[in-house]
């Protein structure tokens, strides 16, 4: 299998999110915007697929090692191998990808985040370092695109930690401040409860509140003459915004089911996206633009 065929199996698979963002983003970098999200799951995966933390600490320092070889140009792994020739078209520096693994490193020795403070550091490691990269890669310049990636990052990381809330509870893991947890009278293990208070509602509405706030943030940020060339990334931030919706009008009921936006509706919400860019607001009458 070729390497970018392996990112785009892994990571936007028909129907997907990422599928319909990557269909609508400049040909010139689709591959590469395929290869640093693929190497985004690979790595953020890892706690979640180990039980023992020192297992995990080894396969994060194979990770770092195989960053080492990238720059050299001799990567071994498909994802990293499918980043190389990106990386090199777009003379991009990939320091920012060790991010990724102190993230994933955060979630193997803590997995828990005592303040929004914590959480925000962890959210810019997993997310923000990778949607740094992919701007540089449309050719857009720092002025036009940076603030636009790094509340893009905030936003998906958030609706990503809300949308899979039980998931990680059950493995022990928390992407909700405990302070905030503390101060609604909660504890965890009552996120999973049957009997969903109100407590738990307006904790979560407040967590949706949240990332909705940063997907909005990055949509105003982003000027009218960026706007084509970060298709990819407006795109995720409509079709999350989207999901965010969703799930509000489930109730944030999202410890009981996972809310799921149709593959047909991704693709029309992408495609007028892509299609009348400029017309993305980020107020919630216009979210059907």
């Amino acid at each position: 299998m070729e390497p970018i065929e392996y990112c785009r199996r892994k990571v936007a698979p028909d129907g997907s999110s990422t599928y319909y963002a990557l269909l609508f983003a400049p040909a010139s970098a689709r591959d590469g915007l395929a290869a640093l999200a693929a190497y985004r799951a690979e790595v953020l995966e890892i706690p979640r697929e180990v039980s023992d933390p020192g297992v995990g600490a080894v396969k994060l320092n194979w990770w770092q090692e195989e960053l080492e070889r990238l720059a050299a140009g001799a990567p071994r792994h498909p994802v990293s191998q499918a980043l190389l020739p990106a990386l090199r078209d777009h003379q991009l520096d990939m320091d920012g990808l060790s991010e990724v693994i102190e993230a994933s490193r955060m979630d193997l020795e803590y997995g828990r985040y005592p303040t929004l403070r914590e959480l925000t550091l962890y959210c810019h490691r997993a997310g923000g370092a990778v949607a740094d990269l992919a701007w540089r890669m449309t050719g857009s310049t720092g002025l036009e695109a940076a603030p636009f990636a790094h509340d893009l990052a905030m936003g998906l990381e958030l609706t990503r930690m809300l949308r899979h809330l039980r998931r990680d509870v059950r493995a022990g893991r928390l992407y909700i401040p405990e302070d905030e947890l503390t101060l609604s009278g909660l504890g965890s293990e009552d996120l999973l409860s049957a009997d969903q208070g109100d407590a738990v509602r307006s904790l979560l509405t407040r967590q949706g509140n949240r990332a909705r706030q940063f997907l909005d943030s990055a949509i105003t940020r982003l000027p009218h003459s960026a706007r084509s060339a970060q298709a990819y990334g407006l795109v995720l931030a409509v079709l999350h915004r989207r999901l965010l919706d969703d799930m509000a009008a489930d109730g944030y009921a999202v410890t009981e089911r996972q809310v799921h936006l149709t593959p047909l509706r991704k693709l029309w919400l992408a495609w007028r996206t892509a299609r009348r860019p400029h017309k993305v607001h980020p107020l919630p009458e216009s979210s059907s633009t």
